[in-house]
């Protein structure tokens, strides 16, 4: 999906409707990049409690997280992957108030998105077992690539794989993380894979 980050708006607040607690992997990923391109550091207590702490993504609705839930984000943004690393972001006290940085503006109905322009198309080439696997399996599973970042529901899927095409019209996107950094490590979570649902009415293979 074409998401990303068009301002910032409050918990409590009417301005803009409330996506809901189902929070997928694509828009996580928008806030996630947003987070990293202004350097933005404020805790869980902060996301709720503040003031334009809380994402609104150019489809008009606005990201709200539990205090545990932005501090996971918060700290994935940050490249702090150990299990528990979410809690250095999460309370009050987490974060140095010397090193909190907030966003300072609001957001414009003007840079939201009409809901049917934000599918978007992913190409990737797969070896051979992957793409057999593809053809005979619903869902099937695939590496996460960062190419693959934003690939939510609605969106279209191509696989390569020589002079075979195959095209999938996704509808559920799921990450599975085979095994967690240990404490204390500062790398992304390895062994991760991407489990993805298509409707088999909707394949086209060329």
């Amino acid at each position: 999906m074409k998401y990303r980050v068009v301002g910032w708006t409050d918990y409590d607040g009417d301005d803009v409707p409330d996506a809901g607690s189902r929070i997928g992997y694509a828009e996580r990923h928008a806030i996630i990049d947003e987070i990293k391109r202004n350097g933005y550091l404020f805790s869980g207590w902060e996301h709720q409690e503040g003031w334009r702490t809380v994402p609104v993504l150019n489809d008009g609705k606005k990201r709200c997280f539990s205090q545990r839930g932005w501090g996971g984000v918060m700290a994935e943004a940050h490249g702090c992957y150990a299990p528990y690393d979410y809690a250095r972001f999460t309370f009050y006290e987490s974060v140095d108030e010397r090193r909190v940085k907030k966003p300072s503006t609001g957001f414009s109905p003007d840079s939201f998105t009409p809901e049917g322009e934000l599918a978007e198309s992913f190409t990737l080439a797969a070896e051979a077992e992957v793409f057999r696997s593809a053809k005979e399996n619903n869902p099937f599973r695939i590496n996460d690539v960062d190419a693959l970042r934003y690939l939510d529901a609605g969106d279209t899927l191509t696989l390569t794989h020589g002079e075979e095409t195959l095209i999938f019209f996704v509808t559920d996107v799921d990450r599975e993380r085979t095994k967690l950094s240990p404490e204390g490590a500062n790398e992304p979570f390895p062994s991760t894979v991407v489990l993805v649902t298509h409707d088999p009415t909707k394949i086209k293979a060329e």
